[in-house]
């Protein structure tokens, strides 16, 4: 049988005279190779261009509205503790802190979709390990690796608050999606709901404003309070809404989420302002989003001043 000549550089764009001088050997090996047996070897194709499928669903794996929210707190808590500190050392702690935030936000999605792998393959066939462009072993390597580099780059930080905040999302993104008998908490609405306001609202938040703080804290200072307490309202309607697209998969997997118990309508009603626009039992979205509303136009100076009363 012929020899099989492969010639193939992945993620790289090649230069032409690179091309050509490819191009050469490879009619020279050709010409070779038909002196010598009198058959033409098989040769592949020169590959020029990006893998842009590939990075593409590596994309899609760590899920970009979730970095991008994790990158938004990150700052926005670094800011608010640090808001005294010469801005060259606020980009420092910023550094220490970014990196393996995010890298620990793709290891607790990932492992979401290892686990999620047959769900996703009704809720969200586009990410890639339901497509089945990742296999299951990439997902945990992957998952491996970035929580590596987190923990990694947050232990050169020497920071106690910092790797604490990497700690305890590890451990409640594994309560959260690890299919074993006592974790696997997704399927039960109100220890779900737990761990996103643990996450989102409490753990990411004050974890965050502790490593920029530039002296230790004794009492957690109204600011955060505010913080803590709108993000706990947005983590309330995270909580209600974020399954009510996936209800066909859940169900068929049986995830008892709140929108399969309630049903999508009765979920939608009772979250919801109707058109008539009563309120009443229906619209508890109306009033966190209105209390939120409230808070940020007053700057947080309300909040600050009921803590002191």
């Amino acid at each position: 049988m012929a020899p099989i000549l492969r010639v193939h550089v992945p993620f790289l764009k090649i230069s032409p005279s690179k091309v050509a001088r490819r191009e050469h050997d490879v009619s020279t090996y050709e010409a070779v190779h038909v002196r010598k047996t009198g058959t033409q070897p098989r040769v592949m194709s020169v590959s020029t261009s990006v893998d842009y499928h590939g990075v593409s669903a590596l994309v899609r794996f760590t899920r970009p509205h979730t970095v991008l929210g994790t990158v938004t707190s990150v700052c926005s808590m670094t800011l608010l503790a640090a808001s005294h500190v010469r801005i060259f050392d606020v980009f420092g702690i910023l550094g220490q802190a970014l990196l393996p935030a995010v890298f620990m936000n793709i290891a607790i999605v990932g492992l979401n979709q290892v686990y999620d792998k047959r769900i996703d393959m009704v809720n969200k066939p586009y990410l890639p390990m339901a497509s089945g462009e990742f296999s299951s072993n990439t997902g945990l390597l992957l998952v491996s690796a970035s929580t590596a580099v987190a923990f990694t780059w947050g232990a050169l930080s020497e920071s106690t608050a910092l790797i604490s905040t990497l700690l305890v999302s590890l451990v409640l993104g594994i309560l959260y999606s690890v299919d074993l008998k006592v974790l696997r908490w997704k399927r039960f609405p109100l220890l779900a709901a737990g761990c996103i306001l643990l996450v989102r609202a409490l753990t990411v938040h004050v974890g965050f404003f502790l490593h920029a703080s530039p002296q230790p804290i004794n009492i957690i200072p109204p600011s955060l309070m505010h913080v803590v307490a709108v993000m706990t309202i947005y983590s309330i309607v995270i909580a209600i809404f974020k399954d009510l697209p996936d209800i066909s998969g859940d169900a068929i997997h049986g995830i008892r989420t709140i929108g399969i118990q309630l049903g999508a309508r009765s979920e939608l009603d009772f979250t919801c302002a109707r058109s008539d626009h009563k309120i009443g039992k229906n619209g508890i979205l109306v009033v966190c989003f209105s209390i939120v509303s409230c808070s940020d136009l007053g700057g947080g100076a309300w909040f600050s001043q009921w803590l002191h009363t």
